[in-house]
């Protein structure tokens, strides 16, 4: 999970999202079984108006696993944050709302708890919370932490599944392709290259610590 900003929200959700949201949860209490569709506003349904916008706010990484690009069995979707079964008032609610990677859409929303961690909650950092085994690619609580940022980050790991689906292979996979083009690129490069790459909380500590160990001229 890497650390990102939210820009504010654009002013037509501002001006509408809880009106939409108390909608959708009278339909809810009216039939429990009632499935959430986004509705359209002035033509065009909002899911297609929101991605953009989530997108440019993790440059197009999933918000929680970090998975990039979003391909054929990884295509972005939009995630409620708060489970839209259990809180339907903020199916809109613009803070509510990340790019999320179709795995990571696969949460166990049953189980969802405000320890969660969100990318862009104020004071998020990677290292502040998790470390990096390298022998088998998973990521887990930092013992350093406080014993409520280590059970934070053992629910989120949990919860969105973030040891598994392939994810810690990945990892490994994806460190082992940067350490072998690390010397090989100019320097200017590497921050483009990163950007364009999945797990970047771990390529910026790749690089950082490489960095360090590559003599001066």
């Amino acid at each position: 999970m890497t650390p990102c900003t939210r820009p504010p929200s654009p002013d037509w959700l501002e001006e509408h999202w809880e009106t939409w949201g108390r909608e959708f949860a009278k339909r809810r209490d009216e039939d429990s079984q009632h499935r959430f569709n986004w509705r359209t506003w002035q033509g065009k349904p909002l899911n297609i108006r929101l991605l953009p916008l989530l997108s440019e706010m993790t440059d197009s990484h999933c918000a929680y696993c970090d998975w990039f690009p979003m391909d054929t069995g990884t295509d972005p979707t939009i995630d409620h944050f708060h489970p839209k079964a259990h809180f339907p008032q903020l199916a809109y609610a613009w803070e509510n709302l990340y790019l999320c990677c179709r795995q990571c859409q696969e949460k166990d929303d049953n189980r969802f708890t405000e320890e969660l961690l969100r990318p862009d909650e104020p004071g998020y950092g990677f290292e502040r919370f998790f470390i990096y085994k390298y022998a088998n690619g998973e990521i887990c609580p930092n013992p350093a932490a406080t014993e409520k940022e280590q059970q934070r980050a053992r629910l989120t790991i949990d919860i969105f599944k973030l040891n598994s689906r392939g994810r810690p292979q990945a990892r490994k996979r994806e460190l082992k392709r940067f350490r072998e083009r690390f010397h090989e690129s100019v320097p200017e490069d590497r921050d483009e290259w990163i950007s364009e790459s999945p797990f970047r909380y771990l390529l910026c500590e790749e690089s950082g610590d490489m960095f360090a160990n590559i003599p001066h001229v």
